[in-house]
């Protein structure tokens, strides 16, 4: 049932690139942006039904498909949760896509083994953002994706005012890519609290 489903995603993905390949002399803006879509929600069932095979693989006992990034890295270092995202954060008007999805999927599975770390404790998240444009905005880079995948990690309890805030810096690199330090809140946001009263 779950391979056809898989298949069935990839049938479609087969038809929309046939269908628009016969018109590739008169292909126009609005054609291709259609095409992207429909592919990217292929794509995201295709993912949706992974994660839900290893769902009842893990309750089942059976091997799940491996879909985490082997290019991410993370390290517990003096008490500062580390990771390395092998790509840069999307932008936030793309909305949800099949690349942040597999962001959070790939941040939770390889902070798994850290779970409970700041479980009980506010912490705050410091993303760098590197990207290979010269310049361009941090502020419109969906971060949200990062949080989801600590969550989901078990790394944090939650997102929302009391468990967790954030800082985003963003560089030029001719490698893009994305680091985060997780960390207690309490010493850094005692340092800010007396700077600013």
């Amino acid at each position: 049932m779950i391979n056809q489903r898989i298949l069935d995603s990839i049938e479609e993905i087969e038809q929309i690139s046939n269908k628009l390949l016969q018109t590739k002399e008169k292909i126009k803006n609005e054609e291709l942006e259609r095409y992207f879509c429909k592919f990217e929600k292929a794509r995201m069932d295709m993912y949706d039904t992974v994660e839900q095979r290893n769902l009842f693989m893990k309750f089942d006992g059976g091997d799940a498909i491996n879909c985490i990034g082997e290019e991410y890295e993370v390290e517990l270092q003096n008490d500062i949760l580390k990771i390395y995202i092998p790509e840069t954060l999307p932008k936030i008007k793309h909305g949800v896509n099949y690349a942040q999805k597999r962001m959070i999927s790939n941040i939770s599975w390889n902070v798994r083994k850290y779970e409970g770390l700041f479980y009980d404790k506010p912490v705050i998240v410091i993303i760098k953002i590197y990207d290979n444009k010269q310049i361009w905005d941090a502020d419109n880079r969906n971060v949200k994706p990062i949080h989801d995948g600590l969550i989901n990690g078990r790394i944090i309890k939650d997102d929302n005012i009391y468990c967790s805030s954030y800082m985003v810096q963003g560089y030029y690199s001719d490698k893009p890519h994305t680091e985060v330090c997780v960390i207690a809140a309490d010493e850094i946001t005692n340092i800010i609290n007396k700077k600013i009263r």
